[in-house]
């Protein structure tokens, strides 16, 4: 069953507003109101963000009046989960007015401490006008708001919010979100959280959220990261070496990260490392091209891994050094493996910056390299240009490649009127296409 097309605007908003729209203001929010109050709140303690100097004992009132807080909130936020209902069916798109209003309702949502939350939750338990899915996916949302900075308290309000236990979709994110964060402050601490509670609950623990406490603990230990990949005996370890590689963000750490995963291989033969490197490649694109191919000669990269590498880093580079790694992929890979790598950078490049690729292309020297370039081209202009495309096809030597790539074009060339029809089926004749 779907969630309510509310709540998934809510998610995916979060999700976009966390992870990239507005991270200042997100700090601000939630390292200065999270930190400041919610945790010293926990301590029994009150501090006045006007004078930080002052510091008092919470009173009594001070508990009730954020109690009444949380319950004002959550009754703002189940009727904004209303207001939503009118986009439910997808006929109607959200307006500036309402992006403003999802806007606020995770400001209001990112200003409660822990505490709160465990109230809001109950609010929304209660709820009686209001359908299961839209009720869940709230609580989710409200959960999913602590756990980078509370992990821990998340995760307990999430196993005591039992409804939520069997949302696949939900539960991995937030269970994923949280472990990844604690786990970068505290591995050991959340790696017990699932071992505890992938007994109680085997099938919540999937390779997903096993994924999201890999990555988080390769950010203060990667090589407790690999460890921790046969230890949670994943069905596919794809995506948490993949996660390991986007965290190695300087040269030393991604030295580190391919010592590594070479001494993985040796004993994984049959290990999954292609994703793994295709993402260290894509980090290293940005360093630029003499930096990046310096670092790649000092680790005396096998063939296999700058296989691995090469559709990637030609593919994330930037446009004015693509033509450089097209040239080191063909100088460094060899036989078909080399054109097909080629083919398919240039392919890529053509389709983004068409007029780049081509004026790199009519430098390039007679060659490998040059022709399984043209190839490249080739495919991805005959779609749109097949007079250019057919000029440069002819370019190539007479055999396979040639015949290939006309084929290519003719099968590409528009059949719909009688003069198109005609022109292909001159064209076919013409180069003797079967």
């Amino acid at each position: 069953m779907k969630i309510s097309f509310a709540i998934s605007i809510l998610i995916l908003a979060c999700a976009a507003f966390i992870g990239y729209v507005d991270k200042t203001r997100l700090e601000s929010l939630r390292k200065t109101h999270g930190k400041l109050v919610a945790e010293a709140t926990a301590l029994g303690i009150s501090i006045d963000l006007q004078n930080p100097d002052a510091v008092a004992l919470v009173t009594k009132r001070a508990r009730e009046d954020k109690d009444a807080e949380a319950r004002a909130a959550a009754k703002e936020l189940l009727e904004f989960a209303k207001e939503m209902e009118d986009f439910k069916d997808g006929s109607k798109e959200p307006d500036d007015k309402a992006q403003e209003r999802i806007v606020e309702m995770m400001d209001l949502m990112l200003s409660l401490d822990a505490s709160q939350m465990k109230i809001l939750i109950a609010e929304f338990q209660k709820a009686t006008d209001l359908d299961e899915q839209s009720k869940n996916g709230m609580i989710a949302f409200a959960i999913m708001t602590l756990a980078s900075d509370h992990p821990q308290a998340a995760l307990s309000l999430f196993t005591e919010s039992g409804d939520l236990l069997g949302d696949g979709m939900m539960g991995a994110h937030v269970l994923s979100s949280s472990l990844a964060s604690w786990a970068s402050t505290d591995p050991d601490g959340a790696l017990e959280w699932v071992r505890e509670n992938g007994k109680k609950h085997p099938d919540l623990i999937t390779d997903n959220v096993k994924t999201g406490l890999i990555k988080g603990a390769a950010t203060k230990d990667m090589k407790l990261a690999f460890d921790l990949i046969a230890e949670l005996k994943m069905d596919s370890s794809s995506e948490a070496l993949g996660g390991i590689a986007q965290g190695a963000k300087t040269p030393e750490e991604r030295s580190e990260f391919l010592k590594l995963m070479r001494a993985y291989k040796e004993t994984n033969p049959d290990g999954e490392g292609g994703m793994a490197m295709y993402h260290l490649a894509d980090a290293i694109a940005s360093d630029g091209f003499e930096n990046s191919s310096k670092w790649i000669t000092e680790q005396k990269l096998s063939e296999e891994e700058i296989e691995d590498f090469a559709s990637s880093i030609a593919d994330n580079a930037k446009s004015a050094e693509k033509g450089l790694w097209i040239s080191w992929i063909g100088g460094n890979l060899h036989g078909d493996i080399r054109n097909s790598e080629v083919s398919s950078a240039m392919q890529n490049w053509t389709r983004t910056d068409y007029r780049a690729a081509g004026e790199w292309l009519a430098t390039e020297p007679e060659g490998p390299i040059k022709t399984a370039s043209v190839k490249g081209y080739v495919e991805a202009v005959a779609k749109y240009d097949p007079q250019t495309a057919t000029q440069w096809a002819l370019t190539l030597p007479e055999g396979n490649g040639r015949e290939d790539s006309l084929r290519a074009i003719h099968s590409n060339m528009a059949s719909e009127t009688p003069d198109e029809k005609a022109a292909r089926q001159e064209f076919k004749e013409q180069y003797g296409i079967k």
